[in-house]
């Protein structure tokens, strides 16, 4: 559960509807295999090419509801109709792994995993200007008045993208996924990541008595 020692950490990716989360977590698990992806389960119809238990979970309204009453969802959320959230077995199934799970959560979610584990990293990706984030929406096929709907959400979403621990520009997704992949590396040397590895060798030295 939270609170175990793990030798990685949660990566949290929040963004817009349409600000590319989902390629991105795609190019860190082709980019490294110490990256995992930690399934979310949606109420939402499936869409074309998904796959159950590979890209969600897919249940119904009743199911999600009951793992909710039994305290299995990490985080859940309500949005635009329907239900998104992340099994706790999920994240800490890829943890025991010794991989990092990479979830993509919407804002409300990202934080709800900062309160359970601490130590997560939370990365916010923006497209590089709204005329592009129009034209990704419409590109997956979104009605116009969804398309009003998730631009109406994502700003109250940028509102709070100062919580969150990075703030990454999506333009060019190799160049994108290579600098989410960097934050992961860069969190994975931190000083209070490592203290069991200092202590060690500060124990080591204080028994040597003679180099």
């Amino acid at each position: 559960m939270p609170g175990r020692k793990f030798k990685y950490f949660p990566m949290v990716i929040s963004a817009p509807s349409g600000g590319g989360k989902t390629v991105v977590r795609s190019g860190l698990l082709k980019l490294n295999r110490k990256f995992a992806f930690s399934v979310t389960c949606t109420t939402r119809t499936r869409r074309p090419g998904e796959v159950d238990g590979k890209d969600y979970y897919f249940v119904t309204e009743a199911q999600f509801l009951k793992l909710r009453k039994e305290g299995k969802l990490l985080e859940w959320a309500l949005v635009h109709g329907n239900y998104y959230g992340t099994p706790v077995r999920s994240v800490m199934t890829v943890l025991e792994k010794g991989r990092i799970p990479v979830m993509t959560i919407d804002v409300k979610g990202a934080r709800s995993v900062k309160r359970l584990f601490p130590e997560a990293v939370t990365v916010f990706l923006l497209p590089p200007d709204l005329k592009t984030l129009v034209q990704r929406l419409r590109g997956r096929g979104e009605k116009p008045e969804n398309v009003a709907v998730r631009l109406e959400t994502a700003r109250s979403e940028i509102k709070v993208a100062a919580t969150f621990d990075y703030l990454v520009i999506n333009d060019r997704l190799p160049e994108t996924v290579r600098e989410v992949a960097a934050i992961a590396e860069l969190e994975t040397r931190k000083i209070g990541r490592n203290l069991d590895k200092v202590r060690e060798f500060g124990s080591q030295l204080a028994k040597k008595k003679k180099f």
